[in-house]
C-alpha cells in the first residue's frame, strides 16, 4: 500500500523518518509531498495524509493521528517586529495572537525580513507565557490529519508509533510526538481553550485516534 503525506516544515518528519527511508517495511510506504503550510486547508483532499497547523481546525473536518504529531517544549522569537516570518494560519502565529496580542503582519514569503520563531536562543519566550496559562503541557505544532477509513489508519498508526520509537531512543523527538497521550490531548485543548477566548477559534470537538 502506498500512501501520500503532506507536509509543509522538515521538522514534521521526524517522527517518520525511518518509514520515509525505509528503515521499516510494514508492507505499507508513504511518500511525502512539501506544499506550503497555508495551502494545506485547500489541498488536503488531494493526500491520504497531512500535517496540518491546528488552527486548520476552524475550516476542515478530519480525523488526527495520536501518533506523529510535531511536538515542542520551547518557542520564542529572536526579536519583536511588526512583521512576523510565519504564515497567517499557522499554531506559530496563533500562539503570538493569544499569548502576546501580537498585532504585527505574518508573512510566509521566503525574502521576509521580520521576527523570527525559534526553539532555542531566542530573545523573546512564548513558552513561558504559554506555561503561565497551560502549566507543563507541551507546546503541539502540527498533527497528522486523515480522511482514510479507520482500519487504515489504524494500520499507519502502528507503523508511526514504530517509527516514532526510534526516533525518540535516538532523542530526535519528543515522547509526546509518539503518542500524544493525555498530556498531548491536553495541550491541544488549552490551545483552543486560549484561542476561542480570544475569538479566533471555533472548533468545540475534534476525533483523535
Amino acid at each position: 500500500m502506498k500512501l501520500s503525506l503532506a507536509y509543509s516544515k522538515e521538522e514534521e518528519l521526524l517522527p517518520i523518518l525511518p518509514i520515509l527511508d525505509k528503515e521499516i517495511d510494514k508492507g505499507i510506504e508513504i511518500e511525502a509531498i512539501k506544499i506550503k503550510e497555508e495551502e494545506i486547508k485547500f489541498k488536503y483532499t488531494n493526500f491520504d495524509l497531512y500535517y496540518l497547523p491546528l488552527p486548520d481546525l476552524n475550516y476542515i473536518e478530519t480525523k488526527i493521528l495520536s501518533n506523529g504529531a510535531y511536538v515542542i517544549n520551547s518557542l520564542g522569537l529572536d526579536s519583536l517586529k511588526n512583521e512576523v516570518c510565519i504564515n497567517s494560519n499557522s499554531t506559530e502565529f496563533y500562539l503570538l495572537k493569544v499569548l502576546m496580542n501580537y498585532r504585527g503582519i505574518p508573512n510566509g514569503r521566503d525574502n521576509c525580513n521580520g521576527s523570527k520563531f525559534t526553539t532555542k536562543e531566542f530573545k523573546i519566550s512564548l513558552s513561558d507565557k504559554w506555561k503561565e496559562v497551560c502549566g507543563d503541557l507541551p507546546i503541539v505544532l502540527n498533527v497528522i490529519g486523515s480522511n482514510l477509513p479507520e482500519d487504515v489508519i489504524s494500520k499507519v498508526k502502528i507503523l508511526i508509533r514504530e517509527s516514532a520509537s526510534l526516533q525518540e531512543a535516538k532523542g530526535v523527538i519528543t515522547p509526546i510526538s509518539k503518542e500524544l497521550g493525555l498530556k498531548g490531548r491536553k495541550a491541544i485543548d488549552c490551545f483552543f481553550d486560549l484561542c476561542r477566548k480570544k475569538n479566533l477559534c471555533n472548533v468545540n470537538n475534534y476525533v483523535i485516534l
